[in-house]
C-alpha cells in the first residue's frame, strides 16, 4: 500500500554527492516515489519547470549562497515559491534559524541529519497550513467524512 508520500515529488539541492546520496535514500525509504537532485539554484528552477516538486531539502552551504539567501531568492521565484523548503545546516545557532524561518523556510533540519528527524520534519510539514493552502495536500475538511460503524465499535464491559 502506497503512502502519501508516494504522491509527491521532491527535490534534494545540494554540492554534496554523499549528502545527496543519503538525503535520497532516506526519502525514498520514508516512501517518496520520485526524488530528484540538483546541484545548483538555476538547475532547480530548470527541473522545478519541467516537473513541480512539492518538497525542496536544501543544503544551507551551498558555495556562495547560504540558507537564508537561497530562500530568499526561492520565495522571490514564482516557480518555486509554492514548494515547502527544508534547510539541513550545520549552523546550530538561533540567528541563523530565524534568518531561515524570516525568509521562508518551513523547517530546519541540523547535520548530522538522521531519518527520523528527516521524516518527522516532512509528516509535521504536509500537517501545516502550508501544505494544503498551497494545494500539496487536500484541504481536511475536503476529504470525506465516514462515522464509525457500530459494529466496529468493542462493546463496554460491566
Amino acid at each position: 500500500m502506497k503512502n502519501i508520500f508516494w504522491y509527491l515529488s521532491s527535490i534534494i539541492l545540494t554540492k554534496d554527492p554523499l549528502l545527496s546520496s543519503f538525503l535520497r535514500v532516506m526519502l525514498k525509504s520514508t516512501g517518496f516515489g520520485h526524488v530528484d537532485v540538483a546541484d545548483d539554484l538555476p538547475r532547480l528552477r530548470k527541473r522545478q519547470a519541467e516537473l513541480r516538486h512539492d518538497l525542496i531539502v536544501a543544503d544551507s552551504e551551498l558555495g556562495a549562497l547560504d540558507g537564508a539567501d537561497l530562500l530568499l531568492l526561492a520565495r522571490a521565484d514564482p516557480a518555486l515559491a509554492p514548494g515547502l523548503f527544508i534547510i539541513v545546516t550545520q549552523d546550530t545557532s538561533f540567528r541563523f534559524f530565524e534568518r531561515c524561518m524570516r525568509r521562508g523556510a518551513d523547517a530546519v533540519i541540523h547535520k548530522p541529519v538522521s531519518p527520523e528527524a528527516l521524516a518527522g520534519a516532512v509528516v509535521r510539514l504536509l500537517a501545516s497550513r502550508r501544505a494544503w493552502r498551497g494545494k500539496i495536500v487536500p484541504h481536511p475538511r475536503s476529504l470525506p467524512q465516514r462515522g464509525f460503524r457500530q459494529e466496529r465499535l468493542p462493546k463496554p464491559r460491566h
